[in-house]
């Protein structure tokens, strides 16, 4: 099968796990799999109306500035829950990965989970940036 889109998606250990806790039917994992992988095409997100990538609308983490973690809106109710959002790692150009060379840029999907209040709590932003570390350090020995 070939690569399409500019990036590779890859999901975070931790995300894995949360996503088989909070959507416990295959389908449902697989159909927030298919919206994540809408970031295949993360670096084209110029040639889109700003805030839009596809037909998924994003947003930096406004708390989180600077750090390169997004958060991406899907409008679908998926397994009875909704107001799905997407965190994802968009890493620094600079960061060159510890093993091999990627046929692609990575991007990373830290969380997907249902937001439940309009702002990110402290315990979520320290989620966040701890998996944002946790990435950097196994993979790209930074």
């Amino acid at each position: 099968m070939a690569l399409t889109g500019v990036n590779l998606v890859r999901a975070s250990r931790h995300g894995l796990q949360l996503a088989r806790k909070l959507w416990p039917a295959t389908g449902d994992r697989y159909e927030i799999r298919r919206q994540a992988l809408k970031l295949r095409f993360w670096d084209e997100r110029h040639l889109h109306p700003p805030g839009i990538l596809v037909d998924l609308t994003y947003e930096s983490i406004k708390a989180l500035q600077g750090l390169g973690i997004y958060e991406a809106r899907i409008d679908d109710i998926i397994g009875g829950l909704k107001n799905i959002r997407i965190v994802f790692l968009d890493p620094p150009k600079g960061w060159k990965p510890t093993i091999g060379e990627p046929p692609l840029r990575m991007i990373w999907i830290l969380e997907a989970i249902p937001k439940r209040r309009n702002d990110w709590t402290i315990s979520d932003l320290r989620r966040f940036k701890a998996a944002r570390l946790l990435i950097q350090k196994r993979c790209y020995g930074e």
